[in-house]
């Protein structure tokens, strides 16, 4: 338990409280078509990187949380892929967690943005999947969002994204 609590506080480390969406600009510097949320929670980009010569792909997700609730994620799955685990950067050593024991949780109002330096998730391919991949995340009130993946080659570069102040102004 100590543990997860201390994976919440530095999650929260990661984790931008604020009011807004913001356009993302993309990893050649052109903006992201993003749709300001009011409300609800958000799976706003799942880029999956694949690995090199038999290295775990890497997932990252932006999930903003625009409820008046916190929510946790308790569980995650991508077509074609294992269980991802978690991967959290602890004084420059990656922290290889469950998604049930990581502990991620979004407060009201914030996002969860993953970055291959601090927070990201790890999964095997397991078999060719013809066709758009779909990610599902489960939240702890029962909510299920189903959102396509992006995929990536090795080496690739994910969606640039951040909120910011200025989105409902």
């Amino acid at each position: 338990m100590a543990n997860q609590a201390c994976f919440l506080l530095s999650l929260l480390g990661l984790i931008v409280a604020t009011p807004a969406a913001a356009a993302p600009m993309s990893a050649t510097g052109g903006i992201v078509p993003h749709e300001a949320m009011l409300s609800g929670l958000s799976v706003e980009h799942v880029d999956i990187v694949a690995g090199a010569q038999g290295t775990p792909a890497r997932a990252y997700l932006t999930i903003y949380n625009a409820d008046t609730a916190d929510k946790r994620i308790m569980a995650i799955s991508a077509d074609g892929f294992s269980t991802p685990v978690v991967k959290r950067r602890d004084s420059g050593v990656y922290e290889t967690i469950t998604v049930a024991d990581a502990f991620l949780v979004i407060p009201r109002r914030a996002e969860l943005f993953m970055a291959a330096g601090s927070l990201f998730l790890e999964m095997d391919e397991t078999l060719g999947v013809a066709g758009e991949r779909m990610m599902s995340v489960a939240f702890d009130d029962g909510t299920i969002l189903t959102v396509p993946v992006t995929l990536h080659p090795p080496g690739g570069v994910r969606t640039a994204h951040h909120h910011g102040i200025g989105d409902f102004e």
